[in-house]
């Protein structure tokens, strides 16, 4: 990654309001993490209770919570900078030394193929190979990369950012600041068929996909428009890598949608939910907002507001890590349900066997 400056210690505790201690000119010429520190970077430590990880480190400062140093710690760190959020503080630092270099050039590529009766808003970049289709609304500062394929009449807010091989079908509508990366699809017909005949006959789909302000979806995402109404994303949410919405879904305002979720047609969620890896939702479920669902929970019923559900099928997570610790004894408890069993058969063979001599007592 290329220099883009140097900071001393002083000047990154003044640009983060820090209280420093130790060697104010230390230079810092790039970030790193504690785990993989190297000379002459800045990293953070959110936890107290890492401490011990700094007499590893090799960086030159680090920014700890307030009221935390590094007294009694054998550490080669010159400096280190207590601010309230290091994180925070580290997130505030880094674009001093890294660039992000995914951006498509300025301008519309000679190769872009854009329908004569779309509309570009100013300073709108547009990639090689990228199409835009008839009646399409661009907003301004939208950025379009290579390869992008936006269908007729789709709407796009202010500084949308298309990374390459999306795939917006007609009539999608995305609000302002929504990012939607690599080869995700929006607006593909909802697995809709009615069997009829001896067959299963495709249902049309009218409706459209719409995301709301400062939604990102991940790549290899696909959501799928409605069949009369629209798929709505809610305003802020963050949807990961390889995940399915299904027809007619309503995503509430700012969820989190881990990779690999699933969520059948019809779902509807609250506001800020969240959805760990894997997690399956059958259709026509309604979420309450707030709910947490952990990773791989399969839900086939509503969900109350609030609640954290793990599991398949889901049940709230004080019954599941029960369910989870008796799992775990399986093994033990056949082994004890076999010794049982064991017992009993000797115990019915030694009541069912006759008692010696009885027989002869009958018969005299």
């Amino acid at each position: 990654m290329p220099e883009i400056s140097t900071l001393t210690a002083a000047q990154i505790a003044d640009m983060v309001s820090g209280e420093l201690q130790g060697n104010p000119s230390a230079i810092v010429r790039d970030v790193s993490s504690v785990a993989q520190s190297r000379p002459e970077t800045l990293c953070f430590l959110s936890d107290v209770r890492e401490l011990k990880q700094l007499e590893q480190s090799s960086a030159s400062v680090v920014l700890l919570p307030t009221g935390c140093t590094c007294a009694g710690i054998k550490t080669a760190i010159a400096a280190t900078i207590a601010v309230a959020d290091p994180f925070a503080a580290f997130m505030q630092i880094i674009p001093h030394f890294r660039q992000i270099r995914n951006h498509v050039a300025e301008g519309i590529a000679p190769t872009a193929i854009i329908d004569p009766t779309a509309q570009l808003g100013s300073g709108v970049s547009v990639g090689h190979y990228a199409r835009i289709g008839a009646g399409c609304q661009i907003g301004p500062g939208c950025r379009i990369h290579s390869g992008v394929s936006i269908a007729e009449d789709v709407v796009l807010g202010r500084n949308v950012i298309l990374y390459p091989g999306v795939v917006l079908y007609a009539g999608c509508r995305l609000g302002d600041r929504v990012i939607v990366h690599a080869n995700a699809v929006l607006g593909a017909d909802g697995f809709g068929y009615r069997f009829q005949s001896g067959e299963f006959r495709k249902l049309p789909h009218y409706g459209r996909v719409v995301l709301e302000d400062d939604v990102e979806i991940g790549a290899s995402t696909t959501i799928d428009r409605g069949m009369i109404e629209d798929t709505v994303i809610g305003r802020g949410t963050k949807i990961d890598n390889q995940v399915m919405i299904g027809h007619n879904c309503q995503v509430g305002q700012h969820n989190i949608i881990v990779s690999q979720v699933g969520l059948a047609g019809s779902v509807t969620t609250g506001d800020y939910c969240r959805f760990g890896g894997q997690v399956g939702i059958a259709d026509h479920v309604q979420i309450g907002a707030k709910s947490s669902l952990v990773a791989q929970a399969g839900v086939f019923r509503d969900i109350p507001a609030g609640e954290t559900m793990g599991g398949s099928p889901a049940v709230p997570m004080s019954e599941q890590k029960k369910i989870a610790l008796a799992t775990m004894k399986l093994p033990e408890l056949r082994q004890t349900v076999r010794q049982l069993q064991k017992q009993l058969e000797q115990l019915e063979a030694r009541v069912c066997s006759p008692t010696p001599g009885a027989a002869e007592k009958q018969a005299a």
